[in-house]
């Protein structure tokens, strides 16, 4: 139907301009039909590349889950200082969901609607090596002195708590506060800081 050029040129094309409009207007708020319109296409072609809207989401939500679990790899396999690394594990939560704002609501929604697949997609970034990692860096700094005694089950659900919530409850703080999604995007670039530091103080001998 199209050489190869043609098609990575026109894929790209819809993931660039479906990522624009999803974050824009969500997931329910964007059709096939504007994704096409924008992206210079037809839903015919969008439907022969990705199948629905939903699986053009889910390629959406692979990238930035790859591109997060990897950097946060990075960062706990680096020999920084262990503050230091916090400030950077937060810094990437609220780089990538920042730019993807609609991916919380997506794995909620798939927790409720489509578990089965959610965990699949998710064993297959092999998220265990991440755990594994986060609890050997805890044991060390906690038997080195640097950080007290913590259960690294616990702090690894108390920053994903930290970290992803904002962003689930942007489409009630934007009703609630009578301001835009760019203005609250704005002000969680603050309260990431505070979020750090709130870590950070609460793991402090």
């Amino acid at each position: 139907m199209f050489n190869e050029q043609n098609t990575i040129e026109v894929r790209d094309r819809i993931l660039s301009n479906a990522r624009e409009l999803f974050v824009k207007n969500g997931y329910n708020g964007t059709s096939i039909r504007d994704i096409a319109t924008a992206s210079d296409t037809n839903v015919a072609m969008i439907n022969y590349y990705f199948g629905s809207k939903y699986n053009l989401f889910g390629q959406i939500f692979e990238e930035a889950f790859n591109f997060l679990a990897e950097k946060i790899f990075l960062t706990l396999t680096s020999d920084r200082p262990f503050f230091e690394l916090m400030d950077i594990w937060i810094e990437s939560y609220y780089e990538i969901l920042s730019e993807y704002p609609q991916i919380p609501n997506f794995l909620l929604n798939e927790v409720n609607m489509n578990p089965e697949r959610l965990v699949q997609m998710l064993k297959e970034k092999d998220p265990y090596r991440i755990y594994t990692t986060i609890k050997k860096r805890i044991r060390n700094e906690v038997e080195n002195g640097v950080i007290k005694e913590t259960s690294p089950d616990y702090f690894l659900l108390s920053v994903l708590s930290l970290g992803v919530f904002p962003f689930i409850f942007t489409n009630i703080a934007t009703a609630i506060l009578d301001i835009s999604q760019e203005e609250y995007i704005n002000m969680l670039q603050e309260h990431k800081k505070y979020i750090s530091e709130f870590i950070k103080n609460a793991l402090k001998p």
